[in-house]
C-alpha cells in the first residue's frame, strides 16, 4: 500500500490513537493540537475519569497496550437526593487525563512518538484554516473547540464545571444526582489526584456550583474549590464523515458524536474511534461498517437525550434511571460503545447504604 501523507486535527485520545495506529500502517503522520503541549485544557485537566471497559477486548480492537494505565476501581458509590448508594465495580476504571506522566493522554503520546509521528502543537483548527485542509484529514477535536460550529453540525450546548486538587484517597469515584443539575456530578481519584465536575445546560450557574460543592462537603467532607468553567459543543448525531467545503472529511471523538449522551464515559468512545477513523484511511467502507456497529443505538439515545433536555421534570429522571434494576422497566438503552445491556444492569444493582 502507498504511503500517504495523513494529517490529524487534535492530540486528545481519538487523535493519538488514529496516529499510532496509522504509522504503523507505514503512513507519514502529522498531529495538528491548539494547545502548547499534550493534554488538552487546562481548564479541564489533569483530571479522573471512571469509564466501563472490557480492557482486554478494547487493547486488541485498537491495537495498543493499555492496561497499564487503567486502574480497577476501588470503590463506586452514588448520593441521590442525599441518599447513599453503593455500585458494583464490576469491569470499571479509573484512568488519568492531561499532561502528567501518569495519564493516558502522555503514554500515547510516548507511543505516537516512538512509532514516528510528528506533532504541530499551538496550531488551533481555525474557521479560516478548516477551509484549507487537506480532504479526508482527520477532525479530532474536543467539544470545547466549537468545531462541531464551525462544521455547521447541528449540536447541543452545555456547560462543564471542572476542579482538582491533591488527595491521599484510593481508586474511587462518586457520582451525585440531585436539584442543582439536571445531569450529575462527580469525584474521581486515582495517582494521588481528585477531579471533580459539574455538568449541565447553559443556565448552570455559580449557585448551582456552590449546592453541588456543599454536598460534597455534607456527605464526604470534601472542599472543593479553584474552579473553572467551559461551554461544550455536543453533536445531535454520530457521523464518521461530514463535507464541508466541498471535501470530506473524517471524525472522531467528541465532534464524531461518539459517546454516551446521559453519562458521558468518552473514552470508550474516544478510543474506538479514533481506531474506527484510521481504518478510513484504508478503507472506508470497512470503517463505515465498524461505525454503525457500535452507534446503531447511540443516535437512538443522542434523539432522547435530545428530547429529555426539554423536559420540564427532567431533574427528576435521570436519577431515577440509576434505581432502575428491570431491564424491561429501564428508560433509556445504554449505548456506552463497546458495552451490553447486561453490562450495564449490572452496574446499577445498587445497594442502599443510607
Amino acid at each position: 500500500m502507498a504511503t500517504k501523507e495523513i494529517q490529524i486535527y487534535g492530540a486528545g485520545l481519538s487523535g493519538l490513537v488514529s496516529a499510532i495506529n496509522l504509522a504503523r500502517g507505514g503512513h507519514n503522520v502529522t498531529v495538528h493540537e491548539k494547545e502548547k503541549k499534550i493534554g488538552g485544557t487546562l481548564k479541564c485537566h489533569p483530571s479522573v475519569h471512571m469509564t466501563p471497559m472490557h480492557i482486554q477486548k478494547m487493547q486488541r480492537y485498537v491495537g495498543i497496550e493499555l492496561e497499564s494505565c487503567f486502574s480497577k476501581l476501588d470503590t463506586f458509590r452514588g448520593c441521590i437526593s442525599r441518599k447513599k448508594f453503593v455500585f458494583s465495580t464490576k469491569n470499571l476504571y479509573v484512568v488519568e487525563r492531561g499532561s502528567r506522566e501518569s495519564s493516558l493522554d502522555y503514554f500515547l503520546y510516548k507511543t505516537a512518538l516512538k512509532e514516528g509521528v510528528n506533532f504541530e502543537f499551538s496550531h488551533p483548527l481555525t474557521p479560516e484554516k478548516l477551509r484549507s485542509i487537506p480532504e479526508n484529514s482527520i477532525i479530532a477535536t474536543a467539544g470545547y473547540s466549537q468545531i462541531v460550529k464551525d462544521l455547521h453540525l447541528p449540536y447541543v450546548t452545555f456547560k462543564q464545571f471542572d476542579a482538582h486538587m491533591k488527595t491521599d484517597l484510593g481508586n474511587s469515584t462518586i457520582a451525585f444526582f440531585g436539584d442543582y443539575t439536571s445531569d450529575y456530578g462527580y469525584i474521581s481519584t486515582k495517582n494521588g489526584l481528585l477531579s471533580s465536575q459539574l455538568s449541565g445546560p447553559l443556565n448552570l450557574s455559580q449557585e448551582n456550583l456552590k449546592k453541588f460543592a456543599n454536598l460534597v462537603k455534607e456527605t464526604e467532607d470534601i472542599e472543593l474549590d479553584g474552579w473553572s468553567s467551559i461551554i461544550a459543543y455536543f453533536p445531535k448525531k454520530a457521523r464518521l464523515f461530514t463535507k464541508f467545503a466541498g471535501k470530506i472529511y473524517v471524525l472522531a471523538g467528541d465532534v464524531a458524536g461518539f459517546l454516551d449522551p446521559f453519562f458521558g464515559f468518552g473514552v470508550n468512545g474516544a478510543l474506538i474511534s479514533g481506531k474506527i477513523a484510521a481504518m478510513s484511511m484504508m478503507s472506508k467502507q470497512i470503517a463505515l461498517r465498524e461505525f454503525k456497529q457500535f452507534t446503531s443505538r447511540l443516535n437512538k439515545d443522542l434523539v432522547a437525550h435530545t428530547i429529555y433536555w426539554h423536559l420540564p421534570l427532567k431533574k427528576l429522571i435521570l436519577s431515577q434511571i440509576m434505581k432502575v434494576h428491570d431491564n424491561h422497566l429501564s428508560l433509556i438503552k445504554r449505548s456506552i460503545p463497546g458495552f451490553t445491556d447486561e453490562d450495564w444492569l449490572t452496574i446499577v444493582s445498587t445497594e442502599n447504604i443510607h
